[in-house]
């Protein structure tokens, strides 16, 4: 079998409400639905992060995909890796990324064998998901509005009803820091058995980020861990010396191997959290994951708004990462719609690993002609942007 094209549409489905986050906010999910055909008739899809831009980098990258069998990853990845090398770079992670997705998804329909069983295995039948938490604004439909500590309460109250999550996790950055402060140790003395995470996405600076955490270990509010506070591997790094006793996690300060041998080095952080397309796929993952058990580092997994088909792609990847110990994030619950036949469900807390081949979700061909429309008329996100405060900059450290 061989890969004879590639394409890509650009989609935008709205979320239920828009989310706020330290540099922005976010409301819609703009995706790349990538398709790879092949000389056999299947077809695999992938997606990823942003819209026309990816279409820019698949065009590019085609000549380099064209007449390779789906099953050759490791290859793809050699063949792209030459768009890496300097500032000129056209394909970036994420679209190599929704590449070798959209492969090993037509590999699996090929051989009958869920993307899991291509990258060795699943070590877990099911797969725990924290339970997101956003401040956010009023959607279209009077939903959200959460701007103060205790309407952040009611919403983890609302989530851990209806999904049964075990751990939740506030995306910070938006209020001052002790009024966030506030809305942990509300968490923490409603669910005192659930863990909980905090990720004010480097909008603090390295003092505020250590009066914070010294006053969570003052107070006994013991977090799972502290995501991000502030900027910069040597940001992270005063942070961890300054106080020990809480855990930090990253996707922003460490996200590429460049950044791996220093960022542990310096104890910059405790965990790192994988991501499917900020990596540049799956096999890049597994690579940083046994970096990380080679170092006593943690692993987690981070989320940014994926629809249905890289939701299914972290599970599957999440399956598969022995050294996986942490609840991944997801976002799932704040879309409104999808572009897959079956949405997702979670099951108490949990996403159940897909057993069909490929990636086990199949296009909604309906609905993403629908979304690509709307991406058409309404054009790409911005979510470094707030238009409920035109005039306001994401210059950081906010506080």
């Amino acid at each position: 079998m061989k890969v004879i094209d590639i394409r890509a549409t650009p989609v935008l489905v709205p979320l239920e409400a828009p989310l706020r986050w330290s540099m922005g906010v976010e409301t819609g999910t703009t995706r790349a639905i990538i398709e790879v055909f092949t000389d056999e008739g299947i077809v695999g899809i992938g997606e990823t992060y942003g819209g026309n831009e990816v279409l820019h980098a698949i065009e590019t990258a085609k000549p380099f995909v064209v007449g390779l069998d789906p099953l050759q990853t490791g290859l793809l990845q050699h063949r792209l890796s030459v768009f890496c090398i300097s500032y000129e770079t056209q394909v970036p992670a994420v679209a190599r990324a929704g590449i070798e997705m959209a492969c090993l998804d037509a590999a699996g329909k090929a051989l009958g064998r869920p993307v899991h069983a291509l990258l060795g295995g699943a070590v877990r039948e099911q797969v725990e998901v924290a339970g997101y938490l956003f401040f956010r604004y009023t959607g279209e439909k009077g939903v959200g509005g959460e701007d103060t500590p205790e309407a952040i309460l009611a919403r983890a109250e609302e989530l851990v009803q209806r999904y049964g999550f075990k751990t939740l996790k506030l995306k910070g950055g938006v209020l001052p820091p002790y009024q966030e402060l506030r809305a942990m140790r509300m968490m923490r003395e409603r669910f005192p058995d659930s863990l909980l995470r905090w990720d004010p996405n480097a909008g603090w600076s390295v003092e505020t980020s250590i009066r914070v955490a010294k006053r969570l270990d003052d107070e006994g509010i013991d977090l799972e861990y502290l995501e991000d506070p502030t900027a910069a591997l040597e940001g992270m790094s005063q942070v961890r010396r300054a106080v020990s006793s809480i855990p930090l996690a990253t996707n922003m300060c460490l996200v590429n191997y460049e950044q791996l041998a220093p960022g542990i080095k310096m104890r910059s952080v405790d965990i790192i959290l994988s991501d499917v397309h900020f990596w540049g796929g799956f096999r890049a993952n597994q690579k940083m994951a046994a970096v990380a058990e080679a170092f006593g580092v943690g692993v987690g997994m981070h989320s940014d708004r994926e629809l249905g088909i890289s939701t299914a792609a972290m599970i599957h990847l999440a399956a598969a990462l022995p050294n996986l110990s942490h609840a991944i994030d997801s976002h799932y619950h704040d879309q409104v719609d999808d572009v897959i036949t079956e949405p997702i469900r979670y099951e108490q807390g949990h996403f159940r690993v897909p057993q069909g081949p490929g990636l086990g979700v199949e296009l909604d061909r309906e609905k993403v002609e629908k979304y690509h429309r709307y991406y058409l008329e309404h054009g790409a996100t911005n979510e470094f942007y707030d238009p409920w405060r035109p005039g306001w900059i994401p210059a950081l450290p906010l506080f």
